[in-house]
């Protein structure tokens, strides 16, 4: 032994700690790595909230207030929405790229209705219908006629929207007083810049993300759509004693269903119907859900990390404004996040196997 590795008492010297890269690694090789995904969402949260209570806030107001999530869910209820229905699909390894053109259909449909003399609670079960039957339909060609996801969605995509375009080429108001009433129905809470509400779309969209997260989490038909998204085509779970086949087309009736009552929590957030709503909003579902920490591939994934998405995909768009820059920056800094978790999720699945 060299006096150099003698300490001045004579005694041998401690051996260096793991660096700090090493203790990181050891503590996630400590952690289930399903949760990994959502750990990365809400530490990416937590640091645009960080971001913005630094910059934003002032001596008379914070930026990090009930006021902003309050505003987020107002702005985001829709997608929300669109985002829970897309998750059970995803979960197990599917697509459903009509969400967006039934979300235009729902609204038009609303509006023609209306027009017709129904009254609002005919109008908003047939809307929500019309979104049943667009997922029915793709569940269908999916499990009965073993049409990939993609292209059957893509067809029902199609199919949605030119049935929109069928039912009308411009906008169309909705004047029906019990409509306009609903979406002008708020709680509110607090005084002037403090002020914050809940209004009909948040209740809606928060009773669907918790009817999910009881479904997937504490029942028969959760278990079997995670069992779904594991890449046997469902064999594993047919020897459990599950039901795949049927599994198969609910998960698609579920988000057709949400697409259904997205399409009627933007036409109250919009007031309107358009023929051109929605274009893209299949993508911004599955931005959120991916950014939620789902895996695309499937099996992995939790409903409440959709919510958490939805939050950080509409933080984006607030910090975008408040930095004063041009609205597509929102594409830019959402297609950043969403390249950084596809690689968290490439690296993730590839130690798994």
């Amino acid at each position: 032994m060299t006096t150099d590795e003698l300490t001045q008492t004579g005694r041998p010297a401690p051996a260096a700690g793991p660096g700090p890269a090493r203790r990181v690694r050891a503590l996630l090789d400590r952690v289930d790595r399903r949760f990994l995904p959502v750990i990365g969402t809400v530490v990416t949260l937590v640091a645009m909230l960080a971001v913005g209570q630094s910059r934003y806030s002032t001596s008379r107001s914070d930026f990090i207030s009930m006021k902003l999530f309050s505003n987020l869910l107002v702005d985001n209820s829709y997608l929300l929405v669109l985002a829970v229905g897309m998750t059970f699909v995803i979960l197990t390894g599917g697509i459903d790229l009509s969400v967006g053109a039934v979300v235009a259909l729902v609204g038009l449909s609303v509006a023609k209705l209306f027009s017709a003399g129904f009254p609002l609670p005919v109008v908003l079960v047939l809307g929500v219908l019309i979104g049943t039957a667009c997922g029915l339909l793709i569940g269908v060609l999916v499990q009965v006629f073993d049409i990939q996801p993609f292209i059957a969605s893509l067809a029902v995509m199609f199919l949605a929207r030119g049935l929109a375009n069928v039912v009308s080429t411009s906008s169309l108001a909705i004047d029906d007083a019990g409509f306009s009433s609903l979406a002008a129905w708020s709680i509110t809470f607090g005084e002037l810049r403090g002020m914050w509400r809940i209004n009909a779309s948040m209740l809606v969209a928060v009773a669907v993300l918790l009817v999910a997260v009881y479904l997937l989490h504490y029942t028969r038909f959760g278990r079997t759509v995670y069992g779904l998204g594991s890449g046997d085509q469902g064999t594993a779970v047919s020897l459990m004693g599950l039901r795949p086949a049927r599994t198969r087309i609910w998960v698609y009736v579920i988000s057709g269903t949400c697409a259904g009552i997205a399409g009627i929590l933007f036409a109250l957030y919009t007031k309107s119907g358009f023929n051109l709503t929605g274009i893209g909003m299949e993508l911004d579902a599955i931005a959120a859900v991916v950014i939620g920490g789902t895996l695309l591939s499937g099996g992995v994934g939790f409903v409440l990390g959709t919510g958490a998405g939805v939050l950080v995909y509409g933080l984006i768009q607030v910090l975008i404004a408040r930095e004063g820059l041009d609205s597509w920056w929102t594409r830019v800094f959402i297609g950043a996040v969403l390249l950084a978790f596809v690689m968290l999720q490439r690296i993730i699945t590839v130690r798994r196997r």
